[in-house]
């Protein structure tokens, strides 16, 4: 059986989706930051990393969240979850979830944990506000990419790359951007998300 590691609102939501999505049977880990379990030591044989999220499907482990992602995705070609591999679609999904992955969410990074890259209160600062003006002009990139009328990044149908950007965009600063806002409403009313949003005890942001 698939086991996920979480903390709940964090990197490990959008697996936690897709694995809803999926309908196969998983088991869910809740990790604390408090309580030390990311620090134990057969964690950390696992995952040396000491994050979440970590999946465990029989002798594969994985972490990093896209490669989750993808990964689950490639475990029912037939889900929809991917559009077909060698397709158009496809390499745009690619390219947006890379997009976020390694321009949004390593900013985001920066702005959570702004004391981690800085030696001084100041300079601690200084990095979170940059960090929310790029988070910021990389989300309006997603809202210029939806304005000219796609219901999803992709194209015409939702992948994990939709779940992945409701991951990141928990933030009620995107409810001024209006294609990325209608977006993340249509993505909060959807049972899978909701289901994943009760097991963790979250309150929908958008659709609410």
């Amino acid at each position: 059986m698939l086991k996920l590691f979480y903390l709940p609102d964090t990197a490990s939501l959008a697996p936690h989706i897709i694995l809803n999505r999926l309908g196969q049977p998983f088991e869910l880990v809740k990790m604390s930051k408090d309580d030390g379990s990311l620090h134990e030591q057969v964690y950390m044989e696992l995952n040396p990393n000491r994050r979440v999220p970590m999946l465990v499907d029989a002798d594969l482990v994985l972490f990093e969240s896209a490669a989750i992602c993808l990964h689950l995705a490639d475990q029912d070609p037939d889900s929809g979850l991917m559009a077909p591999l060698g397709s158009k679609k496809r390499a745009l999904a690619y390219k947006w979830l890379v997009f976020m992955t390694n321009s949004i969410q390593a900013d985001m990074m920066l702005y959570f944990y702004k004391e981690r890259f800085s030696n001084s209160a100041e300079g601690a600062e200084e990095i979170r506000t940059i960090a929310i003006e790029r988070v910021s002009t990389f989300m309006s990139r997603l809202d210029d990419a939806l304005g000219d009328g796609r219901p999803y990044l992709s194209g015409g149908q939702k992948t994990i790359v939709e779940d992945y950007l409701l991951m990141l965009g928990q933030e009620e600063t995107l409810k001024s951007m209006a294609h990325l806002y209608a977006l993340l409403c249509v993505l909060e009313d959807d049972p899978h998300v909701k289901a994943t949003y009760e097991a963790e005890g979250l309150q929908a942001l958008f659709s609410a």
